[in-house]
């Protein structure tokens, strides 16, 4: 009897207990529910992220203000009408810009129509129609890059079989410059070489004036062909810094120090690296260079070159398209066409960054490099890169593609570069593969197209900013009638003849998600 009684009055204490904490309870939700009447401010909902699906629910993730310190997930079944308007209005205007996207890049394609139809054989430029007072005249602006009298530039963008067919016969007898017509015999008059050559030695606008670029050309072999890139390249308030390998003969050297050494804004580094494909010297001499130019203070971009590539834009193009950019950069990236194998050797990414593959090519603000070349999470990081295999396609991608790092420009998005809404257009290359798949009608070279004279249509399209690649003596009426219709387009464009259009790269999605 004891012990149930025991028993008894334990389970009485115990009842009391929970009715005691019910009536609490139901006082306390009264209470709330008296002073949300009385007020009529219901508890705020802190919303930390919102995601939408497809089946119209709508799921919140966040915490009552002053009242619980957990996470709350709440769904929407019956989402309200002016939500999904919202939603519905969004998708429209995505797909209408995707739409919009395909059709200017069906233009530039390799399905496009005859170049004949076209402006100056690209949809991107319209003559000009406004009635202007013609600018100052330049006595560099008149000078013809090339005697091309047995060739016809224009039928070639055109891609007139009996032209095309034509120049490739007159490209295999194009003699080779002379041995004894060194650069290093040319520039002892710098003056004189300078004006023969057809150099603008005029930032021929105010506009462009005020938007100094910064180069790094990394070179090894063709002064000859690094001096025409150089010709086209050159404005006086851009500054240029010139990385020759270690490899390259003193003799060679000699040819690039003596193109350099007549301009004012024209460098060779200041440390030269002997570069090997797929070590971290590829990277090292980009860094040489990025660091050099860091200790000129007005330029604003800085886009990397190689001596075989050449520029599908003018300076003043490249300027209004920078200038839309804002600050974005332009790099390649994907995870998903990674080589992850490439990365497991040196272990887990310091700063919790998530390794991205891409190009080593690439086009960025100022304060990107200042972060690359003086931020210790980009020198960690460096450190790291070292480790891997190709580590200038990892280095570059991956600082761009992890805004949590929140370094100036970098993309917010997916890293996955694709043809419309992340088009890379720092370069046109030619892959032969995924989204860098064109015909080519040069020949490949460990995959990549270089360039003949039937790409000349393409080539003449393309919204990109330099193409790679280009032999100087393979099909050479390709790089020379290149190089024709880029002085045609500098020459128009300041004369007012020809109007840029820039709707192309204003609506270029990746450029409004950035740090």
């Amino acid at each position: 009897m004891r012990t149930s009684s025991k028993t008894l009055r334990k389970l009485f204490t115990i009842c009391f207990i929970l009715v005691t904490l019910l009536l609490g309870i139901h006082v306390w939700i009264s209470n709330d529910a008296t002073e949300a009447a009385k007020t009529q401010e219901p508890y705020q909902f802190l919303a930390k992220d919102l995601k939408y699906n497809k089946n119209s629910t709508l799921t919140l993730h966040g915490a009552f203000k002053n009242r619980i310190n957990s996470d709350i997930i709440l769904e929407i079944d019956n989402i309200s009408s002016v939500i999904k308007d919202i939603i519905h209005d969004y998708e429209g205007r995505k797909a209408s810009q995707r739409a919009l996207l395909m059709t200017q890049r069906e233009k530039f394609g390799a399905s496009a129509p005859k170049n004949a139809t076209l402006v100056s054989y690209s949809p991107l430029y319209r003559s000009s129609e406004r009635n202007v007072t013609q600018p100052q005249q330049l006595s560099f602006l008149g000078k013809q890059r090339h005697n091309l009298e047995n060739v016809n530039c224009r039928l070639l963008f055109e891609g007139d079989t009996n032209e095309v067919a034509k120049a490739k016969r007159l490209s295999k007898s194009f003699p080779k410059s002379d041995p004894g017509k060194t650069f290093a015999s040319q520039t002892r008059n710098c003056s004189a070489f300078v004006h023969s050559r057809g150099y603008m030695m005029d930032s021929l606008t105010e506009e462009e004036n005020n938007f100094p670029l910064a180069y790094g050309i990394m070179v090894y072999k063709s002064p000859e062909q690094f001096e025409i890139l150089l010709r086209a390249i050159y404005r006086p308030q851009n500054i240029y810094c010139v990385h020759v390998d270690k490899k390259t003969t003193s003799v060679v050297f000699k040819e690039f120090e003596s193109i350099a050494h007549c301009f004012p804004n024209v460098f060779l580094a200041s440390t030269r690296i002997a570069v090997h494909w797929g070590y971290v010297s590829v990277l090292t001499q980009e860094l040489v260079c990025m660091k050099d130019l860091l200790k000129y203070k007005k330029w604003k971009y800085f886009i990397n070159l190689t001596g075989q590539e050449f520029p599908l834009r003018t300076n003043y193009e490249l300027v209004k398209i920078l200038k839309i950019y804002n600050g974005a950069n332009d790099l390649e990236g994907t995870v998903q066409r990674a080589n992850k194998v490439r990365w497991l050797a040196a272990g887990p990414p310091p700063h919790q960054i998530h390794p991205v593959k891409g190009s080593v090519h690439i086009t960025a603000n100022r304060d990107f490099v200042d972060y690359v070349i003086n931020n210790p999470v980009a020198k960690d990081f460096l450190n790291w890169s070292r480790k891997v295999a190709v580590p200038d396609e990892t280095f570059f991608a991956s600082l761009n593609h992890n805004p949590h790092l929140r370094i100036p420009g970098t993309y917010k998005g997916e890293p996955e570069t694709d043809r419309e809404e992340k088009p890379f257009l720092t370069r046109f290359k030619n892959w032969g593969t995924g989204v860098f798949n064109w015909p080519c009608y040069g020949r490949r070279v460990r995959q990549i197209c270089i360039f003949g004279i039937g790409d000349l249509p393409l080539l003449a399209r393309r919204p990109e900013f330099f193409a790679n690649k280009f032999y100087l003596y393979y099909q050479t009426y390709a790089l020379q009638c290149m190089e024709e219709l880029h002085f045609n387009r500098t020459r128009d464009e300041y004369l007012q003849r020809l109007d840029f259009q820039t709707d192309y790269y204003e609506n270029l999605e990746f450029i409004k998600h950035v740090v």
